[in-house]
């Protein structure tokens, strides 16, 4: 059975590529979303197996979106996608307890080791 994910990034470019190298890897995009606001909503609406989100986004960082959907579901699956390799963001990622951590320009071998591991 096909897993289902949601991609989130301010990017509409970047959320169209990374949707279409899912899709290629037998991972159903069920949702597309362009900001924190958006990833919560759509969250709640689809209850995918995966989240696929950006941290650095308009309307509610990643960050504070996955608190949202923690609070939610303390299960749900996170996977952070972000540019930011700060040790600072890592840490609070970590607090998080995502499923995973990747950094752009994403290695898709890396993100389906992650996913993988679900």
């Amino acid at each position: 059975m096909k897993k289902t994910a949601i991609v989130v990034d301010d990017e509409p470019d970047i959320v169209d590529i990374f949707s279409d190298l899912l899709g290629e890897r037998e991972i159903d995009v069920i949702a597309k979303g362009y900001n924190g606001k958006e990833a919560i909503n759509l969250w709640t609406l689809n209850k995918p197996d995966i989240l696929f989100i950006d941290i650095m986004m308009p309307d509610g960082t990643g960050i504070h979106t996955i608190k949202k959907i923690r609070q939610k579901n303390k299960n749900a699956f996170i996977i952070a996608v972000t540019a930011d390799d700060s040790a600072v963001t890592e840490e609070k990622l970590k607090d998080l307890n995502v499923n995973g951590i990747a950094h752009k320009p994403v290695d898709m071998d890396k993100i389906m080791e992650i996913v993988n591991a679900k």
